[in-house]
């Protein structure tokens, strides 16, 4: 049980650091959108990178990512449903799919699982989904919704290869 308190505890610390700097604007007018792109673009792609790069991939036929990806299809589907019968339009539901089927697996789930359970790599197999399967997908979905969008079948291959977050995630895998 401490060890769930320390977990929350270094989360909540952090996140009221980040609070705190905010409010102070220790980092000046163009600290957030700066932090932002570092966290997207560098923080966490090497913290996927290193995560992946030890998880033991045989996990991924485990009975976890059987469940992951079933209650992530069954969630997601029932939102893509309902936001085609209200017409929602393809980029906002595909958003709202999935902030309904993804859990938060790397921002809380890493940290949690190191001090919970002493082993990141416990939770690669939903890592691994939501990376290497949902997110490209999904990024492909909206990316190829947007007026102007390129679809020659070469930009819609590539599209996923274009965020930061999922090359971290396969270069984790490639080294693991």
């Amino acid at each position: 049980m401490t060890g769930v308190l320390e977990g929350f505890a270094v989360i909540g610390a952090l996140i009221a650091a980040g609070y705190l700097a905010g409010r102070a604007r220790v980092l000046g007018e163009q600290g957030g959108p700066v932090l932002t792109r570092l966290a997207f673009h560098v923080a966490s792609p090497a913290l996927l990178f290193t995560t992946l790069a030890d998880a033991d991939l045989g996990a991924l036929a485990s009975p976890g990512l059987l469940v992951t990806a079933a209650s992530t299809l069954l969630v997601a589907g029932v939102y893509i449903a309902v936001g085609a019968l209200r017409h929602w339009g393809t980029g906002p539901t595909t958003i709202g799919a999935l902030c309904a089927g993804y859990v938060n697996a790397g921002n809380l789930g890493i940290p949690i699982a190191v001090y919970v359970l002493g082993d990141a790599a416990l939770i690669a197999p939903v890592l691994l989904f939501q990376l290497l399967i949902v997110s490209p997908l999904a990024l492909t979905v909206i990316d190829l919704s947007r007026p102007g969008a390129r679809t020659s079948p070469l930009a819609v291959v590539t599209a996923p290869l274009r965020n930061p977050v999922v090359l971290g995630s396969l270069a984790g895998v490639a080294v693991a």
